[in-house]
């Protein structure tokens, strides 16, 4: 939701379209692939989990790579076709279309959303760390070059908060579509300002 809310309020869609959104929302939670790991053994997950994926390497890297297959191959044209061969989807298809020319300035256009959707994984999960009984999960953010590690808690894992916030910006914008931009920069305001708010006030107390 944050990729998709910043990537809206960035005003791309106007031009690009609603597949470089869709790109910018996977894109966003592309370097959680380092909690995969988790599926083998827990010790290579709590060594690598937030390090290995969630740096500035790794985000240019696969923001790079997911912008690059996404409009080189059209993943989300091809996806979004697919869908709309079932019931619920059907009145979308004559919103989808395949992408038959390609240029390099869209092409670059597609990398820096995909890399700036990758690398605000940095300092959103630097801020939404700890809670109760759990301690402050620091980032590596330049990992392999340095062990600097960072973290700035203000607000814990878990808190429903935020992601009410993110529901309720996904609701107006798909009722209010003429006024997207102005929804999606109000609610990135509005999570900003919750987890400020939030994380300064029960320091406070």
């Amino acid at each position: 939701m944050l990729g998709i809310n910043g990537a809206i309020a960035a005003g791309v869609d106007a031009r690009y379209g609603w597949k470089i959104v869709a790109l910018a929302g996977v894109a966003a939670v592309a370097p959680d692939w380092d909690g995969l790991p988790m599926l083998v053994d827990m010790a290579s997950y709590e060594r690598g989990h937030r390090v290995w994926g969630h740096n500035l390497l790794a985000c240019l890297v696969i923001g790079a790579m997911i912008g690059t297959i996404d409009y080189r191959f059209d993943i989300s044209g091809r996806v979004a076709g697919r869908l709309v061969k079932f019931g619920p989807f059907a009145e979308l298809a004559p919103q989808i279309e395949q992408r038959s020319e390609w240029s390099i300035p869209e092409w670059l256009a597609w990398i820096v959303v995909a890399v700036a959707a990758a690398l605000s994984q940095i300092p959103a999960d630097a801020v939404v760390s700890g809670g109760e009984g759990l301690s402050d999960w620091a980032l590596k953010p330049l990992w392999p070059f340095s062990d600097y590690r960072f973290v700035f808690s203000l607000v814990p894992w878990g808190n429903i908060g935020v992601t009410i916030l993110f529901a309720i910006g996904m609701l107006a914008l798909a009722r209010w579509k003429r006024r997207v931009r102005a929804i999606a920069t109000a609610t990135l305001v509005a999570v900003v300002a919750y987890i400020v708010v939030w994380g300064f006030w029960m320091k406070a107390t």
